[in-house]
This record gives structure tokens, sequence and C-alpha cells, in this order.
């Protein structure tokens, strides 16, 4: 099929069909999108509007983008304010590039658009802060909503625990937090020492969240959760 052909037929579409084959070219890889918006001006000219790239889905992209097609697909979908695009981001300035204040932006961006690895990634930061910051990293992971069901907060905090393994096993890790030293004087339960789990293996880096749902009140179970994170952060630490 001649290049005249495909822009006559992608003339026909309409705006929002265009953007939409656009959209999933995008999510299925960088160079799907490159050869549809390579293939005809109709393409082309639709793939300059930012909404295309606030809803592209980058799980199928690498965390870390090596080719020049990802890095160009990263930067518009970060410009668009995609929200995976910018938790992304935020790792890799906090913990990569060391520029820790424009990672955190990143990622309270992401957070204030509801993504969950980055809601739970930014608590936990400022959780490991201290002091007022500690507070409302607190009031951030608190809006995941995971008091009442067991089951969802299983099922979202280990998501989220291997999410960031993943990322981490992806980059070069430059940068660590500091555990956190607060334990909460208003936990009514068993506040006793965590069990003591390595994160050296598949079964630590795991860490099956069910086993600790419920072992104490809120603020102890996120004061244990930013230790397991600043854990992670160490074992890929490059010194």
């Amino acid at each position: 099929m001649t290049s005249k052909i495909v822009n006559d037929i992608a003339r026909s579409l309409p705006e929002d069909m265009l953007s939409e084959i656009l959209k999933h070219a995008a999510s299925n890889s960088a160079a799907d999108f490159v050869n549809a918006r390579l293939s005809c001006k109709a393409f082309r000219a639709a793939s300059n509007y930012d909404q295309i790239f606030q809803n592209v889905s980058m799980e199928k992209l690498n965390f870390v983008p090596w080719r020049r097609s990802e890095k160009v697909l990263q930067k518009r979908c970060e410009a668009a304010q995609n929200a995976e695009a910018l938790y992304r981001k935020g790792m890799m300035d906090c913990f990569s590039l060391r520029e820790s204040e424009f990672g955190l932006h990143c990622l309270k961006k992401a957070a204030e658009k509801g993504h969950v690895e980055a809601i739970y990634t930014y608590g936990i930061i400022l959780i490991c802060f201290g002091g007022e910051l500690r507070e409302q990293g607190l009031r951030i992971i608190y809006s995941l909503d995971l008091t009442n069901s067991s089951k969802r907060r299983t099922r979202i905090v280990t998501s989220c625990r291997l999410k960031t393994e993943n990322f981490l096993s992806n980059m070069w890790v430059y940068a660590a937090l500091t555990e956190p030293t607060r334990i909460s004087r208003s936990c009514d339960g068993d506040i006793r020492e965590r069990p003591n789990r390595s994160c050296t293996s598949s079964e630590g880096q795991a860490w099956e969240a069910s086993k600790n749902v419920g072992y104490c009140c809120d603020p102890c179970f996120w004061d244990g959760e930013a230790t397991l994170f600043c854990s992670l952060l160490r074992k890929y630490l490059i010194n």
C-alpha cells in the first residue's frame, strides 16, 4: 500500500479516530508510534495533540528508556502530564539523577492524578523525611483508603513493592533514604519489632503484605513499609 493511499485513507478518518489509533500504537511500542506517525501527513498532524500522550499506557515500554524513540515518547508523555510518565521521571530524578527537588515535584503531580505507585512512593519518601513531612506523607498514603480492607491493602501494597523492585533493578541507583525512626505511640496493638526480612531473595523481595496487615496500627505499618523501601534502595545503591 503506497503512502498516498495510506494518507487518503487517514484523511478520511475523524481526528478522534486518528488519535485513538496513535494512542494504541504508542501503548504497544515506541517504534509502532514512530512508524505510524511517519506513514502519512494526517498521522503526523494528529500526533501533535497532547490528549494522545495523556492517556498512553506505558506498560510495554522499558522503565528506563534507552532507544531514541522511547526517549522521545517518554518526553512527549511527560509534557502531556501522563501520570505514569511523571512517576517514572520522578523515580529517575530522585534516585538516579540526584535531582530530588524535580523528582518529588513529578511524583507529587502523578500522585495528585491518582497514580497508585506515585502515591505510595511519594508518601513513603515524605515519611522518611520525618517531622511534619512524615505526617503529610501518611495523609497522602491514607488517600489510598486501604484501612477497611485487608485484601485490598495486600493487593495494592504487594503490587507497589514489586513495581518498585522492578524499577530499581533497571536503573542506576545513586541516592538512598534514611529509614524512619519514629514509632507511633498511639498503637493499641502489638508493636514489637517486625520480622526481619532480607531483601536478597525473591521471598524477601515479595515480603507478603498479608503477613503484616493488621500487625499494628497504620502509622507503624507504614513506618515498616518505609523501612523496606529504604532496604530496596540500599540493595541497588551504587557506592
